[in-house]
């Protein structure tokens, strides 16, 4: 963490879905209270810095990714705008902070590895970049929560799955255990900035080579996983119409309103995936815009 002799803002992202534990580890190291995900409003789950008493150490809490209430889109903007903020000197104008370490944070109870889970991790590599993973600290919290044989059970498979953590701590990142208490929080945290300043990968496409959001690593990912929805809809959309004729055709009236049910419910989701596409494509400048009126949302929500 920042000392006297370095007076440089300390930042560090903590990462992770929503519901892992990320405020409560949060709180512990700050001492402040911290706005719960599941108690806001999906307009005001934007990045939010957290100092360390007595330190120039700050606490970036993030929202996570494949969160019903916000789009990824939505999630990848406001991380990508607070890096570009952080990286123009917005956030502290007088002092050149920089990133130096990332906490990702993931509940050792959870009894098994959800899609939502695999997403956040996959965000995690394109964020951050593989070759920086000697910055990452994986932390799993909630061990009160749960039998520590069958904890310890599920903290070895996550070590010893590539797909999970084992490839990232081959590539550097450390494991840890958050222990409850404000002295495990700041121990994670010093050891999250031991290995010094970096760039991670979306701050060096987004903030300093310039790229639209849609063209960063992150952003090709999300594109494809919004393409790949749309298809889904699409194929079910025209399997509907069919068995939507056949009812007509029989004059079945209650088929035809459940299936009449099922196309709006998809027209919805097509919609909603049009709105995302138009989001990520959107430029630096519209997409501002778009985070400003979240914020002016999320004030009028706080008073």
């Amino acid at each position: 963490m920042s000392s006297d002799t370095d007076p440089s803002p300390s930042i560090i992202l903590i990462m992770g879905k929503t519901g892992v534990g990320k405020s409560t580890f949060i709180k512990a190291a700050t001492g402040l209270d911290v706005l719960t995900g599941h108690h806001l409003d999906s307009c005001t789950a934007l990045p939010q810095f957290y100092p360390i008493p007595d330190t120039l150490t700050f606490l970036l809490d993030t929202p996570g990714f494949d969160d019903p209430s916000l789009s990824d889109t939505a999630v990848l903007q406001s991380i990508a705008s607070c890096l570009a903020d952080i990286f123009e000197g917005h956030v502290f104008p007088d002092l050149a902070a920089k990133i130096s370490g990332i906490i990702y944070i993931q509940a050792i109870n959870e009894p098994r590895m959800t899609g939502s889970m695999l997403q956040n991790l996959k965000m995690l590599r394109l964020l951050i970049g593989e070759g920086n993973m000697e910055h990452c600290m994986l932390v799993t919290t909630k061990w009160g929560l749960e039998r520590l044989d069958v904890a310890e059970r599920r903290e070895a498979e996550l070590i010893q799955t590539s797909e999970y953590w084992g490839g990232l701590l081959a590539q550097g990142a450390e494991i840890a255990r958050y222990g409850d208490s404000q002295e495990s929080a700041l121990e994670i945290t010093r050891a999250a900035a031991r290995s010094g300043e970096f760039i991670p990968q979306l701050m060096q496409e987004y903030a300093i080579d310039g790229n639209e959001l849609c063209a960063t690593a992150a952003g090709r990912a999300i594109d494809g996983d919004v393409s790949r929805a749309r298809e889904r809809n699409e194929q079910e959309l025209e399997k509907l119409r069919g068995e939507y004729k056949r009812a007509m055709d029989d004059e079945n009236a209650e088929s035809t309103a459940a299936l009449n049910a099922v196309w709006i419910r998809i027209e919805e989701s097509l919609r909603v995936i049009d709105e995302e596409t138009q989001e990520l494509r959107a430029t630096r400048l519209e997409a501002q815009k778009q985070l400003d009126e979240l914020e002016e949302t999320a004030a009028r929500t706080q008073r």
